[in-house]
């Protein structure tokens, strides 16, 4: 365990230490048994290599302090900034995703808070952002967009599907890429799903949002509206693009020309992470967000009237449920033809 942890626990007159499973990214959560509070968490980020410089610790403090006053975030406690470790609020387990399985009926009622929050970041976030801030200086430009679609290339397509993309898939995400890199003008969270977000009273709680960029404006609406983890009604749907609709000032119209951009880079980007987390790091839970993502993926090429893409949505979700079919029966994935 890290060393850091135990003179943590002394700085702060915490015990009990039980590691969580945490996110996709490098940092470690320990959850503490606090004397004022009940529970905390410790969050360790990783200190400097040696001749690399890694801001993350400090870019995360600095975007909390700018996330702070206008949504609810966790709570810091406590930094300890020479060893990049922090004592945070513990928000608990019930993410938007297990609140929803638990209380389907309130679907609408979180809905309207999950658009409220995506107004938020078009909006006051979006135009009281510092010029020269580091999250507003990082975007969704070519590069970047190119990076996601390697992503899912290698980990969705060669080592989940064991084949390439096809060549016209290859074709329309360069196109799409071109298209969308101009149109990063806004703060987005880049991971805005129901996992994301934590239930604390009557209060949606914003996490894992570290790697906020400028994107395009339905970036973080497209990524909630289709999401990986949980299927919204059509109402629900319909709350959150109207929030967003407003806020921009925009048409149903003018949104849906830019969301079927972003829908289909969001959902091919969110396939590649799904298949490192279930092939490389060897997490089960994700397996039900791979045919999820796919049926979006079809209901979008269904929308656009792309019957090539449709054909190859429902070939690759048969082959997908086959997949992970025979993985959930004990068979190695990696071992499968």
């Amino acid at each position: 365990m890290d060393t850091r942890l135990g003179k943590a626990l002394d700085r702060w007159g915490c015990t009990d230490p039980r590691p969580l499973s945490g996110d996709a990214g490098a940092r470690q959560y320990v959850r503490v048994a606090h004397p004022q509070l009940g529970t905390a968490l410790v969050v360790l980020y990783p200190l400097d290599e040696p001749g690399r410089n890694d801001p993350a610790y400090f870019e995360f403090r600095a975007l909390h302090a700018y996330l702070d006053p206008v949504m609810r975030v966790p709570t810091i406690i406590q930094t300890w900034d020479e060893e990049h470790v922090l004592l945070v609020e513990d928000l608990g387990d019930t993410t938007l995703e297990r609140r929803l399985m638990e209380h389907p009926e309130e679907e609408r009622r979180w809905a309207d808070r999950a658009g409220w929050l995506l107004s938020t970041m078009l909006g006051p976030l979006t135009v009281g952002a510092p010029t020269h801030s580091f999250f507003m200086g990082r975007s969704f430009d070519l590069e970047k967009l190119e990076f996601e679609w390697g992503f899912c290339q290698a980990n969705f397509f060669q080592e989940f599907l064991q084949k390439d993309p096809p060549r016209w898939l290859e074709r329309l995400m360069e196109d799409i890429h071109e298209s969308l890199a101009p149109r990063a003008q806004f703060l987005a969270h880049r991971d805005f799903h129901v996992r994301n977000l934590m239930v604390q009273g009557d209060r949606l709680v914003v996490i894992d949002f570290q790697d906020a960029r400028r994107g395009a404006a339905t970036y973080d609406l497209a990524s909630i509206y289709f999401d990986g983890y949980w299927d919204w009604s059509k109402e629900a749907r319909s709350l959150m693009l109207r929030h967003v609709a407003e806020e921009l000032g925009w048409s149903e119209a003018t949104l849906w020309e830019e969301m079927n951009l972003t829908a289909l880079q969001r959902n091919f980007k969110a396939l590649g992470t799904f298949g490192f987390q279930l092939m490389k790091l060897r997490k089960p839970h994700f397996a039900p967000a791979i045919p999820r993502t796919l049926r979006h993926l079809r209901s979008h090429f269904q929308r656009l009237n792309h019957g090539e893409g449709v054909l190859a949505m429902e070939n690759w979700l048969r082959l997908s449920e086959k997949r992970l079919l025979r993985h959930s029966s004990g068979d190695d994935l990696a071992g499968m033809a």
